[in-house]
């Protein structure tokens, strides 16, 4: 690929970051680390143990039972009980001595930096910032260690995309940037690898999208309004490769938008139409390939990978 300044770069597809020992990972020593949240009111009167379960079912009624009574999960920085009924505004911390993250690729790069902002490439799977299993293991993280000063983040992006990630240095611009992105005046564009073949070169989608269920969402008449364009960019015998366009910026929109027009991105396992995985846990190949703010003088792009024209 290539870079808007003229840097060369190769980097690895989602399919890739699957295949053992293919690209070099990001791995960090177990840590303690202490995580904390409030009671909300609907949560009121409701015990302990039944919050914890409720909040964080992926772990069973024995396991936080034992944290219970090793001490582990205090209310209000005080010893608590499987049976103690909490209020609004308790604050529940959980200690965990050795804190594992899951690993991240390790080829996270800055493609243009000025001393307003960067614009950095983030590989998937990897999160923005820190939240749920990842502290460390996130971009605004890794970027923290590859420059000096302040950082702030002006925008998203999905855990599961790759692609370009506009960060701030500044307060003013990263003001000026968030304005940009809540008005529209953002130039973006992305790829990405899609199952099946349109017969058009341009086309459309303004199917409203709303959540269906945790982190998944669906479209639906009664959704919020968005709006992608589209473009083919390729086409191969099976597969293509598709520009989007997103006018508008919901959840999950291109994600969605391609599924319900019959192209779904090919390694998508949530939005495919047999798929049934409720949170999608490795990359896929949908990229960010464009950031333009002409009058933030931000402007950057990257190519199709060339991995996904070998997979057409």
């Amino acid at each position: 690929m290539s870079s808007r300044s003229g840097k060369s770069v190769v980097r690895p597809s989602p399919a890739d970051l699957l295949q053992p020992g293919s690209c070099p990972v990001r791995i960090v020593a177990p840590y303690a680390y202490t995580y904390t949240f409030r009671v909300k009111q609907p949560e009121t009167g409701m015990p302990l143990l039944k919050f914890l379960l409720k909040r964080f079912p992926f772990r069973s009624a024995d396991a936080w039972t034992r944290r219970i009574a090793d001490g582990r999960i205090l209310r209000n920085e005080n010893a608590a009980f499987p049976d103690t009924l909490l209020r609004e505004g308790d604050l529940i911390s959980h200690h965990n001595p050795a804190v594992t993250e899951p690993s991240v690729p390790d080829s996270v790069e800055i493609l243009q930096k000025t001393s307003d902002f960067l614009v950095a490439y983030k590989p998937a799977p990897m999160p923005v910032h820190a939240g749920g299993r990842y502290q460390k293991n996130t971009l605004i993280e890794i970027l923290g260690e590859m420059t000096e000063g302040p950082l702030h983040i002006i925008h998203r992006l999905d855990s599961v995309t790759s692609g370009l990630m506009l960060i701030g240095r500044n307060p003013e611009f990263s003001h000026k940037a968030s304005l940009a992105f809540k008005q529209g005046d953002v130039e973006k564009n992305y790829f990405a690898l899609c199952d099946g073949v349109p017969e058009d070169d341009g086309f459309t989608c303004d199917f409203g999208i709303r959540r269906e269920k945790g982190y998944r969402f669906t479209c639906a008449d009664d959704g919020k309004q968005a709006f992608t364009r589209f473009h083919t960019i390729k086409r191969g015998t099976k597969r293509s490769v598709i520009s989007c366009e997103p006018v508008t910026g919901r959840t999950h929109q291109l994600r969605l938008h391609l599924s319900a027009l019959g192209f779904p991105i090919w390694d998508d396992e949530v939005y495919k139409p047999e798929g049934s995985a409720l949170l999608q846990n490795s990359g896929i190949s949908l990229q960010s390939s464009t950031l333009r703010i002409p009058e933030l003088d931000v402007n950057c792009s990257i190519d199709v990978p060339s991995e996904w024209h070998e997979n057409l």
